[in-house]
Formats: structure tokens, sequence, C-alpha cells
């Protein structure tokens, strides 16, 4: 699967299994769901999709990343 821009996400955790899942809604209208993870990768996850804008992803691999920014660069 490609990386492709989230436009959208959910984030579902199941603490009966200590582990969770994302819905990402992709540019495309697209909606897929992540594999499974555990409780540090789904914060450091959520973190990222809350925070930083643009996302893109890949629910195959669980992956979020952003575009490259310049250093000292504030959030807006």
């Amino acid at each position: 699967m490609a990386i492709k821009l989230i436009q959208k996400y959910q984030g579902w955790w199941d603490s009966s299994q200590n582990r969770g899942h994302f819905w990402f809604t992709y540019y495309d209208n697209t909606r897929e769901r992540s594999v499974y993870v555990d409780a540090p990768e789904f914060q450091i996850m959520m973190d990222m999709l809350r925070n930083e804008k643009p996302v893109y992803g890949d629910h195959t691999r669980a992956l979020v990343t952003t575009q490259s920014e310049e250093t000292g660069e504030e959030e807006s």
C-alpha cells in the first residue's frame, strides 16, 4: 500500500486486550482499518494525528508520517 494523505481518523482502543487500531479516511474518501498496535505505538500515533498537519499514512503497516519541516518551525 502506498502512503496517502489522511483527511480524518478514528482511534479504537480495546482495554481488555491492551491493543488498538485506527480507521483512516484518505484524501480519496477511501476508509481503511489499520493493523493492531500496542499502547506505546497507539499513543505516539494519536499524538501525531492530533497535532501534526498534514499527516500521511499507510493502514497496512499502521504508519503515520508528516511532511518535512524546517528546523525550529513552530506548530500553528
